[in-house]
């Protein structure tokens, strides 16, 4: 089975006949949903192969019943044409095939754009029946309604925290430089662009460069889906050496500005530091703070979402906690929530060194926080549990990249609607299992 890294991470396999590709994507279907899909072109060009000569207008994806499933092209690469650097959008009701012929009489298929958008004075408003959202001049995305209720829902959806030494010239002298930290809005605006609404979505192009640490650029596709879905790919890309501390794609605000009941909830963490430290399970850890709900006898973590619920030490509500299936804040009063759903279930490594250096979710000032952060404090040392596991040494704490070197986030964030913390966990669930059961078998 070949692996593709598209915006979910689908396998596919091809079967050509006939003068036709056919591309078939498998879904476990788990809910009444659709399932949002991404697919780069570049992987759409490499299944058919460079010896068939693809009629790109003749492409089609039809259902398990034959039915025709609507699609767009989306000008990712802002090229103004369609290449390889740009991506396939659709939402799929079940298992799907795409198929693609070599025959040029064939065109384009015409569907009815679903979305609103509307350019402001100080950047774009998407909408429909069910939402508005907001982006501003970054490309940064605020839902301001959705199902009637009105506010700050979640906001900053696409924005980055990055830290780490400027100037570092620990390679020729051991030297780390000046240590700076910035968000988005301390980038300069390259590219910001809210491409034409299709018949599934829209997508936001933002192009952000970093003036302090030089060569450093993020690229950030936000895929606004008429379901309530947004598929966030965000790129750090490094054109010369640097040392680093946080990359972190990051949403703010989620809930807790509308709603003072907003819960913060996911499945139990695997590895969590405190716990390890204390020598007691991560389900422990929660159940001392009361934080702990059974939905279906399986345990959750749910809190208050403005409760910093005691830390063990540090101010963030949880860090150097491993990334799960999903996390979600959600106002029972409101029935409204908003979750992040992992596209594939994230590797926890045995390896302690190697665990700290990659991503983790950090639960931070109501922001949903993710990727890395190599900072070690001295805490680390003090446990018997940690001692010894990570660097000591300053010098050797940063992750260093090399130019030519991009780390890559793909993030399901997902609006919603549910009577309860039981049905919400429940959706969630589900709704992950079909989201990472995108395949085709060969």
């Amino acid at each position: 089975m070949k692996k593709l890294l598209v915006l979910l991470f689908v396998l596919a396999a091809v079967v050509s006949f006939g003068g036709t590709a056919v591309i078939p994507v498998n879904i476990a279907k788990t809910t009444d949903v659709e399932v949002p899909v991404v697919m780069k072109m570049v992987d759409l060009l490499d299944l058919v192969g460079i010896d068939f000569d693809a009629n790109w207008d003749s492409l089609r994806i039809t259902d398990e019943r034959g039915n025709e499933v609507a699609y767009q092209y989306v000008d990712a690469d802002l090229s103004g044409r369609l290449s390889a650097g740009d991506l396939l959008v659709f939402l799929a009701p079940s298992s799907v095939e795409i198929a693609v012929s070599e025959d040029f009489d064939i065109g384009p298929a015409h569907y009815v754009p679903v979305l609103s958008v509307v350019e402001t004075d100080g950047g774009w408003l998407i909408s429909n029946e069910l939402f508005t959202i907001e982006v501003n001049n970054y490309g940064l995305l605020k839902v301001t309604e959705f199902a009637d209720v009105e506010g700050t829902i979640a906001d900053e959806i696409g924005i980055v925290r990055v830290a780490g030494w400027v100037g570092s010239t620990y390679l020729i002298d051991g030297e780390l430089g000046r240590h700076e930290e910035k968000t988005s809005f301390g980038f300069r605006i390259k590219d910001v662009e809210v491409l034409e609404p299709g018949p599934v979505a829209v997508t936001v192009v933002s192009r952000l460069v970093s003036d302090m640490f030089l060569g450093l650029e993020v690229e950030v596709l936000s895929t606004v889906f008429r379901t309530g879905d947004i598929i966030v790919e965000t790129n750090f890309n490094f054109k010369t050496y640097a040392d680093m501390m946080k990359l972190h794609p990051m949403i703010t605000r989620p809930i807790t500005d509308v709603a003072e009941d907003a819960v913060h909830m996911l499945p139990v963490f695997r590895r969590l530091v405190w716990a390890d430290q204390l020598n007691i399970t991560p389900l422990e850890y929660w159940l001392e703070r009361n934080a702990i709900m059974y939905v279906d006898r399986k345990p959750f973590i749910v809190f208050p979402a403005i409760d910093p619920m005691r830390p063990f030490w540090w101010g963030a509500t949880y860090i150097f906690a491993s990334q799960e299936n999903w996390r979600s804040n959600y106002s029972p009063s409101l029935g409204i929530g908003i979750a992040e759903i992992m596209p594939e279930k994230p590797v926890v490594y045995v390896d302690y060194d190697k665990w700290v250096s990659g991503n983790m979710w950090i639960y931070e000032s109501r922001e949903f926080r993710d990727g890395i952060f190599k900072w070690i404090p001295g805490e680390f040392e003090l446990f018997e549990a940690t001692k010894g596991n990570v660097s000591e040494t300053m010098t050797d704490w940063p992750n260093r990249y090399a130019a030519g070197d991009s780390l890559c986030f793909v993030k399901v964030y997902r609006l919603f609607e549910c009577q309860s913390i039981d049905e919400a966990a429940r959706m969630l669930e589900l709704r992950t299992l079909e989201i990472q059961s995108i395949s085709v078998e060969k």
